[in-house]
């Protein structure tokens, strides 16, 4: 989330701050055999949900600063024949690239793993976006690292009566879930989040 749609810079509400802090943290520190469970957990979720099932191009991301692991649906979801897509980030502009089997993949700035190369689709043909987050709460406000990329990219699910994909389904662990959120005129809205616990739908 960030200051104005343009921006990079990090949100300067002191209490989010204070939030993304705490929250990192606690998700770094994650006893690993905690977090191997909670992640199959997630991945079990994850593959019953009928969304899933029926998405043909899907869009995740790599695990970053203790965020869950999707990298075990990866051979499952080719399996499937499914299409993968993981965001490149170029400046304030992301787009997702596939992820292909073999794949060579680099650091961006922010030490996130990206494909060096790999065909782009617009996000408006994804069926599916596996969304990353620092916070969530119950009724789909999402609190991302602040620097607005999703909110930016899909900022045409604002409009719901045009755009009925793709679905954005946040994926974290239940610490992550927070008291009320109060969104921002740019925040996209989650629709559904998925954790160790449950599936929440909004």
């Amino acid at each position: 989330m960030t200051a104005q749609a343009g921006s990079i810079t990090p949100s300067a509400d002191p209490v989010r701050r204070q939030l993304r802090r705490e929250l990192r943290a606690k998700r770094r520190a994650m006893p690993a055999a905690a977090r191997a469970q909670a992640d199959r957990a997630i991945h079990a979720r994850l593959r019953s949900l009928p969304e899933y099932r029926r998405a043909q191009r899907i869009a995740l991301f790599m695990a970053f600063d203790g965020e869950p692991s999707l990298e075990p649906l990866l051979e499952a979801a080719r399996r499937q024949r499914k299409q993968l897509y993981v965001p490149v980030l170029r400046g304030l502009t992301m787009r997702f690239a596939e992820l292909e089997p073999g794949a060579t993949l680099a650091a961006n700035f922010f030490g996130i793993m990206e494909p060096k190369l790999g065909a782009k689709i617009d996000a408006r043909e994804l069926d599916l976006v596996l969304t990353p987050l620092v916070a969530f709460d119950d009724r789909g406000v999402r609190l991302g690292v602040g620097r607005g990329y999703y909110d930016r990219t899909f900022k045409f699910l604002r409009h719901r009566s045009h755009w009925r994909r793709p679905k954005l389904l946040g994926v974290a662990y239940e610490l992550q879930r927070v008291g009320p959120l109060t969104p921002s005129s740019w925040d996209v809205p989650l629709w559904g989040v998925v954790t160790e616990a449950r599936v929440r739908r909004f």
